[in-house]
């Protein structure tokens, strides 16, 4: 029995690390932007297409994984072109955004068609792994170490780099930044494209996980909002905390009651936003 919740608590911490690939390119992209980018859950759709099409022509999960965060990049740029240019109201943004989501989906059904379809593992990271008497999917394991690693470069690069500074200077006060000459709309630009392409990264590593079909977008998207929620907008820290908590809790959740389903995540976010609404790490306005 002891095995089981184990096994159980580190699907819920592989998930979470899942999440964390994906929520932390929009949580930047939030603090910086200020606006609801809908269509990060397309970028991760893409980044998993595109992923299949590169393994599929014999290469790698780690050359696919780099050519959807290329790709997801490229296309970041010009989705943030596009929001340059219908300005700064969020209501065109988010209509922006929400027509092109769709845009993405029917385009990715005439190519892909609807059936799910889930990014091949490599070979030497199909097997298990013994952990203290028991098996656990070595995939599952890579994924956990992937996004510790993930957390701590991106630590390093928010608290020790000049552009980490320019980043935290922009979220914080955009008006102040720009007086004191720092090129606020490169920021964010450049800001908004490492955000599509970490979400184009776990498309590509967790299309073996969540799996790739119609509609995937709109559930990671669902995901990513509520740990920006729950962990602050703007906020790392906040939203590896909040990631691995929304793993963890909806893991435990389905298990416990299958039932309920999705619903304990949804119970998370409600709770935080009655005892911290600013969320565990962000800071009232």
């Amino acid at each position: 029995m002891l095995d089981y919740w184990t096994s159980q608590l580190l699907n819920g911490l592989s998930f979470g690390m899942l999440l964390f690939f994906l929520a932390a390119g929009l949580t930047l992209t939030l603090g910086v932007m200020r606006v609801v980018n809908l269509t990060h859950g397309s970028f991760y759709l893409l980044g998993a297409y595109a992923a299949l099409e590169v393994i599929g022509q014999g290469s790698s999960l780690l050359v696919a994984s780099l050519g959807a965060a290329a790709a997801m990049a490229a296309l970041g740029a010009v989705v943030f072109g596009l929001l340059r240019l219908v300005g700064g109201d969020p209501l065109r943004q988010t209509l922006l955004t929400l027509g092109l989501v769709l845009i993405v989906d029917d385009l990715a059904l005439a190519r892909w068609g609807g059936s799910p379809m889930s990014v091949p593992k490599p070979s030497f990271l199909s097997g298990l792994v013994e952990i203290g008497g028991f098996a656990y999917p070595s995939y599952r394991l890579f994924i956990i170490g992937l996004g510790l690693l993930l957390a701590m470069t991106l630590g390093l690069l928010q608290r020790y780099t000049i552009f980490g500074a320019a980043v935290r200077a922009v979220a914080d006060d955009i008006e102040m930044a720009g007086g004191i000459g720092l090129h606020a709309p490169a920021i964010a630009m450049t800001t908004f494209v490492i955000g599509a392409a970490l979400a184009g990264v776990s498309g590509a590593v967790g299309g073996a996980v969540i799996g790739v079909y119609p509609g995937a977008d709109i559930q990671v998207l669902l995901l990513a909002l509520i740990i920006v929620i729950v962990g602050g907008m703007g906020s790392l820290a906040g939203s590896f905390v909040g990631a691995l908590s929304v793993g963890v809790v909806d893991t435990l959740g389905r298990v416990l009651l299958p039932q309920m389903g999705a619903s304990f995540m949804f119970l998370l976010m409600l709770l935080t936003l009655i005892l911290r609404p600013q969320g565990l790490f962000g800071r009232t306005e």
